[in-house]
């Protein structure tokens, strides 16, 4: 990726790669650096170091670490960082081919993050109207999942109690089903919660994935209120309920930047086909699913934008011509070590 390893004269090459990674990991980058080149404009940045002779066994500082204690130094020569990974997955009725990918592939991405660097974490949020955290991990109350087989029962049990039934995952297994009365979905509050209430490590590089199909409302709306008339008690179908948005875009991105994390999100870059789209209600026109996403929500730049990330076609995953475990790996590798600039 370009942005990473340009010396104090603004010279890159293929050397001053080899330098930034791991030993072995050099055609890993390699493979990154076309994927990268799809950002429109982004194929410079500053180095992350302050300018003067360049050594490879100097220490650098990564880009604005002052004001967060919890960023580490890192060496030029060797990168000493962990890896941190949470998925933030929509769940809801229409999103069951995303967590059947994850539940096959999700091993590809725990191999590529333990080659970088050993003992990876990761974590995995549901959510619709509300979320959960899967809690069948091996560290952190179940939060933290070291091994494939965790996030793939996780999958796999998130699927089959809450994607299939159409149950909201913070209202758990016994919770009410068909409780979906409006087609936006609550990213916001579960992003927020990946990057406030996940243990990251503070030496680690910081990746959360977010796969969904919709946008987002912001407070003081809730989700729960399909005719958007203040009362969310009706009880026909579509069932009401309580659902209210909790944190705006601006509170989650600053949360996200907080944490020092960056976002690679998977949506849809246009409406699906009328057979398709949700059967409820809507508080943004078909047209606006893209909103914060790939495009501006209420006039401010999209989430993966605002946090050094990137935004992916998830109807290319849905249709078998993107590999979601082969993408997620490659931002993994991409940003590992490369503190993101924001």
């Amino acid at each position: 990726m370009t942005r990473a390893c340009v010396d104090p004269h603004g010279k890159l090459g293929f050397l001053v790669y080899a330098r930034c990674m791991k030993p072995g990991h050099f055609f890993l980058l390699v493979l990154s650096l076309a994927a990268c080149t799809e950002r429109g404009g982004d194929s410079f940045r500053p180095p992350v170091g302050d300018a003067g002779s360049f050594d490879a066994g100097q220490t650098v500082t990564p880009h604005d670490a002052g004001g967060y204690p919890d960023v580490q130094r890192i060496d030029a020569g060797v990168c000493t960082d962990s890896v941190d990974v949470v998925f933030v997955i929509d769940v809801s009725s229409s999103m069951n081919f995303v967590l059947e990918q994850l539940e096959d592939d999700v091993g590809m991405v725990v191999d590529a993050a333990t080659e970088l660097a050993p003992d990876p974490h990761f974590g995995f949020i549901g959510y619709v109207d509300n979320h959960a955290f899967a809690t069948n991990g091996a560290l952190e109350g179940g939060r933290v999942h070291t091994q494939a087989s965790t996030l793939q029962s996780a999958f796999r049990q998130f699927l089959t109690t809450y994607t299939n039934p159409n149950r909201n995952p913070g209202d758990g297994p016994g919770g009410p089903t068909t409780q979906n009365p409006i087609c936006e979905e609550n990213a916001l509050d579960a992003l927020h919660a990946a990057a406030a209430e996940f243990p990251w490590r503070p030496n680690a590089t910081r990746v959360i994935i977010i796969a969904t199909d919709d946008t987002f409302i912001e407070p003081t709306d809730n989700y729960g209120d399909r005719d958007h008339d203040g009362d969310w008690t009706s009880t026909d179908y579509p069932r009401e309920g309580n659902y209210p948005a909790l944190h705006s875009m601006a509170q989650t991105i600053a949360a996200v930047r907080a944490a020092r994390a960056r976002v690679f999100s998977f949506t849809r870059l246009s409406p699906p086909g009328f057979l398709s789209r949700c059967g409820t209600d809507r508080r943004l026109e078909w047209s606006q699913i893209t909103n914060g996403w790939s495009a501006p929500y209420n006039g401010a730049a999209p989430i993966p934008d605002s946090t050094d990330g990137r935004n992916f076609d998830l109807a290319m995953v849905q249709s078998g011509s993107l590999s979601l475990a082969a993408t997620i790996s490659d931002v993994v590798v991409e940003s590992y070590c490369q503190p993101p600039l924001f």
